[in-house]
């Protein structure tokens, strides 16, 4: 599943998947497409469905 930013403007920074989360889920660590890596708020994250899957098996689940 890929990820979109809602809040950023680097139109280099789509089509990236999550690799993990820190302070509680709040955070989660993206490889974008292009080979960047970035920390961006979760509550910022466009994903489909009401979870995200790390790459490395966990999951974040949206509650609202």
């Amino acid at each position: 599943m890929f990820i979109q930013s809602k809040a950023t403007v680097n139109s280099r920074h789509k089509n990236g998947l999550a690799l993990e989360q820190r302070c509680g889920g709040k955070e989660t660590l993206i490889q974008w497409s292009n080979g960047d890596q970035q920390w961006c708020p979760t509550h910022d994250l466009d994903y489909q469905g009401s979870q995200i899957t790390m790459i490395g098996g966990q999951e974040y689940v949206n509650n609202g």
